[in-house]
């Protein structure tokens, strides 16, 4: 029987995930489902388009060959790749075998790669380039090695009895035609067997792994209607599969949708928007970094018009401003604000059109808090950026906001399903099928630390949540800093009060059993380099422009400006500018861009002891 006929005959249900991804491209059969890019040799910078029949027939082949190999139920494959299209057909494929597929950051340290190869008991690794490739195979050349099998995504060179190619995985896997198996195997899966092993860097450093549930994702499908997703929309991925957040809500959701997806293979600004006029996206979901870089460009070119232009921009997103904030308020908008708004419509829609927007429907922003700025920018140029809120463990979304319901400064108010409450402690504590049921390899001991009496799962975050049932993060229990003074603060309340500081890139107020809050400073250098050129700043190097007196006075003047909107023992008098940004492959922030605390306390120690006097020195 051919190959198409045997996926037209596989049962749909909606009790895995494959079968709901199946049952979803096999309606789209000649319908493109994926725009992908090295997808085609001879145009490898161009978006091809990949239909539901062709996405199908590389998913059945990878699971073939996989099920030759010997995977089956429960075992663990990894993925330690950039996103493209054969990433996210060997996730399914390794799905509809009842396997477990285990999503690497692709970043990571050789050290830690192993460690979650050895701490997870995967065997089967799958690589996208070189750099990953060489990280792997290291691993596999080791006498005791937990690999059996390396898998490239590109044309490897390399001889070895354990390494197989992508296009020799291909035609192993057309020879085998385990189609039927495949069938049955998908047809065994239910909600509560295990889709997927996740490691979550988390905030601490210490990566855990989070085994979720097909229930757990499939519970995510409620969504779907709160916001109309369909196969009419286009979606544009760039959040690494990796994360939870760009593996469900942009794989899982447009696989449960038909929707096509545009794959873009980085996080770099420059390529999203080459990506984005491609593909004119109608759904983007991403982290507050990337609005924040849209915000700031978008300002930053406004201000280079000429006088007469830039007035009518400025006051278009100023009136915008003052609707949105009305309208989301539960308040009238003044009539003469809301006519001069109409009236220029045609204002805002070329600021959408500047930012390559004008064909979007709905924006989503998790992973961070969003600023509040921001927010009201996007909101007031007919853009409103829905804020979602979860975690890993939660798979991840628990609470969103609402297309008509829209609160800035909230993460929405709970998905159908979602249990949230907030304990005495103020820790937000969840319920629900989107919620995971532990860690991997968790204790008995262990489980009563994860998890309340009653079954809620203790979040680690710092929450309220309001008259109208929306919840709002304000830390977490971890970050919170306890002066020399007995004084609780949540470095978050103050970091947040410098979002619409446009100097600053990052902000991180330290002061852990100190006397007082100090702050490490990464500039925008962009921004502060021209503020030298316009000022007559002469410099050779960053660290010298950052060590610049004027310069240091500016930011002294501005920190001091600033904190005259929080208590006196919330005050930051010290900082340190530094030459460098904080990223994601230096260790200072998460793959959603959130503070790694304890990586920065640690990798800056000296410097942060340079603000303090020697007789303050943290208490160990």
């Amino acid at each position: 029987m051919q190959l198409i006929e045997i996926i037209k005959e596989l049962e749909a249900t909606n009790k895995n995930i494959p079968s709901l991804e199946i049952d979803s491209y096999r309606k789209h059969f000649s319908k493109p489902v994926f725009y992908a890019k090295n997808y085609n040799k001879e145009f490898p910078d161009k978006f091809v388009t990949i239909t539901g029949e062709e996405f199908l027939t590389l998913q059945y082949n990878i699971a073939s060959a996989l099920l030759a190999y010997g995977v089956e139920k429960d075992t663990i494959v990894g993925i330690f790749s950039r996103n493209n299209l054969y990433y996210a057909a060997t996730v399914f494929a390794v799905m509809s075998l009842g396997a477990i597929v285990m999503p690497i950051y692709p970043t990571i340290l050789q050290d830690e790669l192993e460690e979650i190869l050895r701490d997870s008991g995967c065997r089967t690794i799958f690589v996208g380039d070189a750099a990953q490739f060489q990280k792997s195979f290291a691993i596999l050349n080791k006498v005791q090695s937990p690999l059996r099998r390396l898998i490239t995504y590109f044309d490897s060179k390399t001889k070895h009895e354990q390494l197989v190619t992508f296009d020799e995985l291909i035609q192993f896997g057309e020879e085998k035609a385990h189609y039927e198996e495949i069938n049955r195997a998908i047809e065994k899966i239910n909600s509560e067997d295990y889709a997927a092993l996740m490691y979550t860097p988390g905030t601490s450093g210490d990566p855990r792994g989070v085994p979720l549930t097909h229930g757990n994702f499939i519970s995510q499908h409620v969504v779907i209607p709160i916001f109309k997703f369909s196969d009419a929309d286009i979606r544009l991925a760039h959040l690494p599969f990796s994360h939870v957040y760009g593996f469900a809500a942009d794989l899982l959701i447009s696989s449960f949708t038909g929707a096509p997806m545009a794959i873009s293979t980085t996080l770099e600004s420059e390529e999203i928007y080459r990506n984005m006029i491609d593909i004119k996206p109608t759904v983007i979901a991403t982290v507050p970094r990337m609005y924040e870089k849209l915000y700031i460009n978008t300002i930053h070119t406004i201000r280079r018009f000429n006088p007469i232009k830039r007035f009518i921009y400025f006051s278009s997103i100023n009136i915008g401003r003052g609707c949105y904030i009305a309208q989301t308020s539960g308040k009238t908008i003044p009539k003469g604000a809301a006519l001069f708004n109409k009236l220029l419509s045609p204002i805002t829609k070329s600021i959408q059109k500047l930012m390559h927007m004008q064909q979007v429907r709905l924006l989503f922003s998790g992973g961070a808090p969003l600023p509040i700025d921001v927010s009201i920018f996007f909101g007031g140029i007919g853009l409103p950026i829905i804020e979602g809120y979860g975690l890993t463990e939660t798979s991840p979304t628990v609470t969103i906001n609402r297309i008509e319901k829209n609160k800035p400064g909230t993460v929405g108010y709970p998905i159908p399903g979602a249990e949230v409450k907030i304990s005495d402690e103020g820790e937000i504590l969840i319920k629900g099928p989107m919620v995971f049921k532990g860690y991997h390899k968790m204790t008995p001991e262990e489980r009563l630390e994860v998890f309340t009496a009653s079954g809620y799962f203790r979040s680690g975050d710092i929450g309220t949540i309001d008259e109208d049932g929306y919840l709002r993060i304000t830390g977490r229990l971890k970050d919170i800093i306890i002066t020399s003074q007995g004084k609780n603060i949540v470095p978050l309340h103050i970091e947040k009060k410098f979002e619409a500081e446009p100097l600053i890139n990052y902000i991180c107020v330290v002061g852990d059993n100190r006397k007082y809050l100090s702050a490490l400073i990464v500039p925008n250098f962009h921004l502060l380099r021209q503020y030298a050129r316009e000022h007559g700043i002469s410099y050779k190097t960053d660290e010298e422009l950052v060590s610049h007196h004027q310069i240091q006075t500016l930011f002294k003047t501005r920190i001091n400006e600033i904190c005259q909107t929080v208590a006196p023992y919330e005050q930051i008098k010290k900082f340190t500018l530094l030459a460098h940004d904080f990223t994601v492959k230096t260790g200072e922030l998460t793959p959603t861009f959130k503070f790694r605390r304890s990586q920065i306390h640690e990798k800056y120690k000296d410097l942060i002891d340079l603000m303090y006097p020697k007789s303050d020195t943290t208490r160990l």
